[in-house]
């Protein structure tokens, strides 16, 4: 894998697992909302990526939105604290990108509230990690908005140097739209179309570190 100047990543699937908690929120929600619903935990697995308003907007379209999403994070963060974790060599790839100055930010459609959550939850704070947020934008991913932003932050102007890592579709789409490059983690339960052109696959973020020189 080549070296990039500027490392961007997604936040859920990709550097966190918080699958299992999006999959117990949902039971109770369906549970209150929609009683005769059948689980299905491999569509709940979509939900990692589109801003949660989206998702409860398309899931529950005959509850209020604020009522929904009120009952969503009441009952998240239960299930945040408990299964809510970092993948195997994130947080070591992250303090090694960091110790050798190397630039590197995330971006991600989850609202600004609930990554700084996540950052303090998993001792990620310390990093001071540039990140740019659903709030942020005027337009979600997968829009290129946030890795412009990214790339204004850090100064970089070719998009040849900067590689975005993520763990579905809408990365994929993200990083092609920005015209960055898209590595593609080998583990995640979303699929990528058979079409998508990926860059570069991450098998572990231990093998990734070495592959680009840390």
């Amino acid at each position: 894998m080549k070296q990039y100047k500027l490392y961007l990543f997604d936040l859920d699937g990709t550097l966190i697992d918080s699958d299992q908690m999006l999959i117990e929120t949902f039971k109770e929600l369906y549970k209150m909302y929609d009683p005769n619903r059948v689980i299905d935990e491999k569509h709940i697995r979509t939900f990692s990526g589109p801003q949660i308003t989206e998702t409860l907007s398309k899931e529950f379209p005959n509850i209020k939105l604020e009522e929904s999403m009120k009952e969503y994070r009441e009952r998240s963060r239960k299930y945040y604290d408990k299964y809510v974790h970092l993948f195997d060599g994130a947080y070591s790839l992250l303090e090694k990108l960091a110790k050798n100055n190397i630039p590197f930010g995330i971006i991600t459609n989850k609202h600004r509230y609930a990554t700084i959550y996540t950052y303090e939850l998993l001792d990620l704070a310390k990093f001071n990690i540039f990140s740019i947020c659903a709030d942020d934008v005027k337009e979600l991913k997968p829009a290129p908005e946030g890795i412009y932003k990214a790339m204004e932050k850090f100064g970089i102007k070719n998009k040849s140097e900067v590689v975005y890592v993520g763990d579905g579709q809408i990365d994929y789409l993200t990083a092609k739209n920005a015209g960055v490059d898209f590595a593609y983690i080998c583990w995640s339960p979303r699929e990528i179309s058979k079409e998508s052109k990926i860059d570069a696959k991450i098998k572990s973020y231990a093998e990734f570190a070495k592959e680009i020189g840390l």
